[in-house]
């Protein structure tokens, strides 16, 4: 049955999300659902909320079976809305309501602004009503006794399971009519592609990469869904993806979970077996599709703890391999080669990363790409901690590919700060201006994801511009 996408909007209390839901249901007219209407966690004696906090604070155990039941409802109705609306503190991190979500968007408003803003709207209405005031200072002292006990603590932690999976992140201090603009074009861009892809679920991809993805889907398990596009050569490749994988969610033998997809795609099997080898260490597992003239599987072990280490507070910095990738085309499985990505113990911070990159710059007359990278850490640096500026330089096997990666997630800025600098880049590669423009006007409320740069397997200069991670669940979700 085809059904309407579900759009949700996240964010912390006082946010603006609840306003942002109803000048979209205004603009879009489609209906909404708002989280609190359900909920009945809050009516819980303070205790028992504490209680819960420390027990982990589990969104799961929330119970919302009728909102799950009502979104599934309005999703499928005949004929089906442009689109269903929920409002929600919860995004993607509750799992019965957000395998249902399509697109997710947070409304990124500092905290202490969320909570000036909630307190304002309950003097508003004390002020509306004569008498209201003892009870409004009343309760304005018990709300701020619990947020300096606890609910702070849920705003950071909700911050740090919620805001990871949006699609789309808004300045939470913009006006509402401002958000609510920008929201109505990113939402139809989506809707957009999702009709092209004949499922709300899906972005358009090739037989090739649906395959990969489908073997994905069947574990039937979240997953981290990343898209990309690869500049060059006159050519914008937007045929590409990323599914971030938990190595646990690869079976109770992650290793016989890894061989049974890659054996599918026709990995060779000493390619396989070093994987393998490294699959005990790891503990994500990245599958990734690049389309083209023959298509290219690739297949990455991810080393997290060695990067966890490295950040740790008085850590020495050591270079450490964070990847182990194989890619291959899938016709000619013994094209495959491996690829190393590496953590530089002098590529910590900012100014460290500038003098790496600067390196690089100076073995070639021209390197966009690289040119690209300063822009955009100019862009990202004023907004994260130093060290989230995440750099590696990328090794191929018998290839001249020379390249860096560079992780921005962390500043939480959107594809829309740094389209200057890409259609530089596209300048620079020989694409036509109408083309960049329309790519850019479909990603610009992604998140910035990461650059990736330098010379190609070819010998010459690319950019890949990495956007709009999200959260996704396989065949089980309806």
């Amino acid at each position: 049955m085809k059904r309407a996408p579900i759009v949700a909007i996240s964010g912390h209390p006082g946010s603006g999300k609840t306003s942002l839901t109803k000048a979209l249901q205004d603009r879009l007219g489609v209906p909404a659902l708002h989280y609190d209407d359900f909920e009945t966690i809050t009516a819980s004696p303070p205790s028992e909320i504490r209680d819960w906090i420390e027990r982990g604070s589990n969104y799961d155990e929330i119970m919302l079976e009728p909102l799950v039941r009502e979104m599934i409802r309005l999703a499928e109705t005949t004929p089906p809305p442009k689109c269903v609306l929920l409002d929600t503190l919860l995004g993607r991190a509750h799992g019965a309501t957000g395998e249902l979500i399509d697109t997710l968007i947070w409304v990124d408003t500092p905290p202490d602004i969320a909570l000036a803003r909630k307190i304002g709207e309950a003097a508003g209405r004390a002020r509306a009503t004569p008498g209201e005031a003892p009870a409004f200072m009343g309760w304005l002292e018990s709300y701020l006794a619990h947020y300096t006990g606890f609910i702070a603590g849920t705003y950071a932690m909700q911050r740090e399971r919620v805001r990871p999976a949006a699609d789309i992140i808004m300045d939470g201090q913009a006006s509402v009519d401002r958000l609510a603009e920008e929201a109505v074009l990113a939402i139809l861009q989506r809707l957009d592609r999702f009709a092209e892809a004949g499922d709300p679920k899906r972005t358009p991809i090739e037989a090739q990469g649906k395959r990969m993805l489908s073997l994905i889907e069947d574990l039937n398990c979240p997953f981290g869904l990343e898209r990309s596009a690869k500049l060059g050569d006159g050519e914008i490749n937007e045929e590409r993806f990323l599914a971030i994988v938990h190595k646990d969610s690869l079976g109770t033998d992650p290793k016989a979970g890894l061989r049974s997809i890659a054996r599918k795609l026709s990995l060779p099997e000493a390619m396989l077996a070093m994987l393998c080898e490294h699959l005990g260490e790891a503990e994500i597992v990245h599958f990734g599709y690049e389309g083209g003239k023959a298509g290219l599987y690739k297949i990455y072990v991810e080393f997290s703890g060695r990067v966890r280490r490295g950040l740790a507070k008085g850590a020495k910095p050591v270079t450490e391999l964070v990847h182990v990738a194989v890619k291959w085309r899938p016709d000619d499985p013994q094209s495959a080669r491996v690829s190393r990505y590496l953590w530089p113990a002098e590529a910590r911070g900012v100014a460290a990363i500038r003098q790496r990159l600067a390196g690089l710059r100076a073995n070639a007359a021209a390197f966009p790409s690289v040119d690209a990278a300063f822009e955009m850490i100019e862009a990202a640096r004023h907004h994260c901690p130093d060290d989230r500026i995440f750099f590696m330089e990328v090794q191929e096997d018998g290839s001249p590919r020379h390249s860096f990666d560079i992780n921005f997630y962390s500043a939480g800025l959107q594809v829309a700060s740094v389209e200057d600098t890409v259609r530089r880049l596209g300048r620079a590669y020989g694409i036509e201006p109408a083309k960049i423009d329309g790519w850019l006007s479909r990603i610009a409320g992604e998140p910035l994801g990461h650059l990736s740069g330098g010379i190609g397997r070819n010998g010459r200069d690319f950019a890949t511009l990495y956007f709009g991670a999200s959260a996704r669940k396989g065949v089980g979700r309806g």
